[in-house]
């Protein structure tokens, strides 16, 4: 069904991988736009809790393929190309994965440079193979640090993400942990496990309640601290309503673990 990615479901996870290893996976426009599909499918699916993206062979994702646009240039479609919208909040993949209502885990399997920081910082979190780097390295191309400029400033703070952003300066798994840009480094042969163990994990909690988590994390830089106990206030009301609220309680007064339903 699809030429640029592979796509999979099991165990309530959505695995995501970028399949264009011979570019790094580099994005061009059809990997961009099943991207966006299988967003759309994660969003609306309600037997998918949880997104895993990773990527094929040495890379997680090498930026944009330039060399697909110049190609596109020289065959005269480059204009359109050009002018086509770089960033559509409602389908462009590093905004989409940031704005969708499910947890989305980077499993960062190696080079990631451009747009692959963009798609690894919009996600939830972020765990690396020790052969993972990192580059934001739009300066070097003449153009701005994209949606990672506004990612890292949150998961950093400013004085990182300045010196990340405007320095464009590839830098190791290692060096991406000490500044709080992964949440953890594991061996590269153990990647996928780590990244299914974690969703695993988040998939044992109350699907509704993770979701409604996630989007408090998002708004909470956007609001002020009463606003905020207005929203969680909603957002509590609701959930205590659901089906899983009560196999919470139901699952805590008899002593087992909970079988939650998303409902």
């Amino acid at each position: 069904m699809y030429k640029s990615i592979l796509w999979e479901v099991r165990e309530h996870t959505g695995i995501l991988t970028l399949n264009r290893p011979d570019r790094l996976n580099a994005l061009d426009y059809t990997m961009r736009e099943e991207i966006a599909d299988v967003v759309r499918k994660v969003e609306y699916d309600a037997d998918i809790w949880t997104l895993i993206v990773t990527g094929t062979g040495r890379g997680f994702c090498s930026g944009a393929d330039l060399k697909a646009r110049a190609e596109a240039e020289n065959t005269g479609g480059g204009n359109s190309i050009l002018t086509q919208p770089m960033f559509d909040a409602h389908y462009y993949y590093p905004i989409a994965f940031g704005e969708i209502s499910k947890p989305v885990i980077a499993a960062v399997n190696g080079v990631t440079r451009g747009a692959g920081n963009n798609m690894a910082f919009a996600a939830d979190f972020r765990i690396a193979s020790d052969k993972a780097t990192f580059g934001c390295n739009f300066v070097e191309r003449g153009l701005m640090a994209e949606a990672s400029a506004y990612y890292l400033p949150r998961l950093v703070g400013m004085a990182i993400a300045t010196e990340i952003c405007m320095l464009g300066e590839p830098f190791d798994a290692a060096q991406a942990k000490a500044w709080g840009v992964v949440n953890k480094v594991v061996p590269h042969d153990t990647l996928m496990d780590e990244a299914m163990a974690l969703a695993r994990k988040l998939n044992s909690k109350a699907p509704i309640a993770v979701r409604m988590t996630k989007q408090a994390l998002h708004r909470a830089h956007d609001i002020s601290a009463e606003q905020f106990i207005d929203m969680q206030n909603t957002m509590n009301t609701k959930l205590r309503y659901t089906a899983d609220a009560k196999e919470a309680l139901a699952a805590f007064i008899e002593k087992r673990p909970a079988k939650f339903q998303n409902k």
